[in-house]
């Protein structure tokens, strides 16, 4: 099981996986950095224009308790408010259909769906954080690689190289950029 994060340089925040009580906080997190995409759903429509709503969203976490133990959030303990948001997927996890349209995870891969950082929160350690939760959670599950994508020109490509991510694969579609993370071994903790 996934402890949860406590560091005591910045014990106020702690991430923990996704619970019911987080619902609402997460889902904003999310829809807030939708928002702010600056690409296009299916290549058709904005990003904007595509934010999960609040049945959907539980529909999909109250059906599956695997994929809420896959989705962390961060929480500023003096006011229990979630300030950032880090959703994984593997393979086997049940998923919606057009959640494997940008990428589908292999067998033996944890794929970084969202991390996302409320505007008050970025730059704070706050993203670094949610990284190393979910590479814990990759750990636990076997998993070889971490993998992810990120839009050409996203200031948070620099947080992903950082923290060990490499290019593994450039696309025009979309302008996607696939990055790569061996799992790292536990004697790096």
């Amino acid at each position: 099981m996934v402890r949860d994060d406590k560091d005591d340089s910045n014990s106020e925040i702690v991430i923990k996986t996704l619970t019911p009580e987080y619902f609402d906080g997460a889902r904003a997190v999310e829809s807030g950095f939708v928002q702010t995409r600056k690409g296009f759903c299916f290549g058709l429509c904005p990003y904007r224009f595509c934010p999960v709503s609040k049945s959907e969203f539980e529909q999909i976490y109250r059906q599956s308790a695997d994929r809420c133990s896959t989705y962390g959030v961060a929480i500023r303990q003096a006011d229990q408010l979630v300030i950032g948001i880090c959703k994984l997927r593997t393979a086997s996890q049940p998923s919606k259909w057009n959640e494997n349209l940008l990428h589908k995870p292999s067998s033996d891969e944890m794929y970084v769906d969202t991390l996302a950082v409320t505007a008050e929160a970025r730059g704070k350690g706050v993203g670094a954080r949610l990284l190393n939760w979910a590479e814990e959670v990759a750990r636990e599950r076997k998993a070889t690689r971490m993998v992810l994508g990120v839009f050409n020109g996203n200031p948070a490509r620099r947080l992903y190289e950082r923290n060990g991510f490499d290019e593994a694969e450039s696309t025009e579609f979309m302008v996607v950029e696939r990055i790569v993370l061996p799992v790292r071994s536990l004697s790096r903790i």
